[in-house]
């Protein structure tokens, strides 16, 4: 019955492992009035706008440094935008954050993709 024990925590650790060495997963953030993702795995950014205030949000980011144009959710409130991102980026270093066209901002994400 120990050996049972020993080796299903050996097997969650081993799986637990291989988990977290795999594909990246999609980070999110909000900011009121805005929300969005990075999902590196389907090349895309997604931002959604949630309030009804003349605002729009908008992702701002980075190539290696490198300051890359807005990207504007102009939809509306209750409205999705998916854009999916220029082949040239992929494996290159990515810094993204959500914002509103207010000028308030997210933290910053950090990622290669």
């Amino acid at each position: 019955m120990r050996l049972r024990k020993i080796a299903a925590v050996g097997l969650l650790a081993l799986t637990a492992t291989v988990a977290s060495v795999g594909t990246a997963n999609a980070e999110n953030d909000w900011i009121y009035g805005a929300y969005g993702y990075h999902d590196p795995n389907r090349h895309m950014f997604g931002i959604g706008d949630t309030e009804a205030d003349g605002q729009y949000p908008y992702v701002q980011w980075k190539v290696n440094g490198v300051s890359q144009d807005p990207i504007p959710n102009y939809n509306g409130k209750g409205s999705w935008r998916d854009e999916p991102n220029p082949s040239y980026m992929w494996g290159q270093s990515l810094a993204w954050r959500i914002c509103r066209s207010n000028g308030s901002c997210s933290r910053w994400h950090y990622e290669t993709v």
